[in-house]
């Protein structure tokens, strides 16, 4: 792993010693931006219908979003993206760990810290906030917060750099420490 992605990886609050040492790591912290990014894709397609289901490659997730209405679809995702950011693990997290973990046979997600339990939060009141749009009808309110979401989740799940972690070291002016243990040397 170069030192960048390490980088963003501690600043998404992992410990070094899951980052150093779990070979995994690097797939298994894309899980949950990637889901957060599919959900709301489909809340979304649900909102955009009938244009949205042929945008929405998650069939499955589009069924869903229309069978309880974008509105409560964003609430009840909003709510249990929000779960994330009381715990170690995100919803996301859980239900990888849960089911698919064993499908893959994989490592199971490493618990995270304060800068992604902060996205967690973040996250979860914007798609609240798209739900609240949906129900009042509010286009704008119902779009922007969920495109502003899937579109940085999508970004933190191919690059590892997670917009809510790096506002989050920003408010609170944290930093990665990036030499608290440092990256192991390939012995050639």
């Amino acid at each position: 792993m170069n030192n960048r992605t390490r980088s963003w990886l501690l600043m998404q609050g992992f410990c070094p010693q899951d980052v150093d040492h779990e070979p995994e790591i690097g797939r298994l912290a894309r899980w949950t931006p990637f889901s957060c990014a599919a959900f709301g894709t489909a809340g979304l397609a649900a909102g955009l219908l009938p244009l949205g289901l042929t945008l929405c490659p998650c069939s499955f997730l589009t069924l869903a979003g229309l069978w309880m209405g974008s509105g409560w679809f964003f609430v009840g995702l909003g709510l249990l993206t929000l779960t994330g950011g009381l715990t170690a693990h995100s919803i996301y997290d859980r239900l990888y760990n849960l089911m698919f973990r064993h499908l893959f046979h994989t490592s199971a997600i490493p618990e995270h810290g304060a800068p992604r339990r902060f996205g967690c939060a973040l996250g979860g009141s914007f798609y609240i906030t798209s739900g609240a749009g949906f129900l009042l009808g509010h286009i704008w309110m119902a779009f922007i917060p969920a495109g502003f979401m899937v579109f940085f989740a999508t970004l933190a799940g191919f690059t590892q750099w997670c917009f809510a972690s790096a506002l989050y070291g920003w408010l609170f002016e944290r930093k990665p420490d990036l030499k608290a243990n440092p990256p192991l040397e390939r012995i050639r």
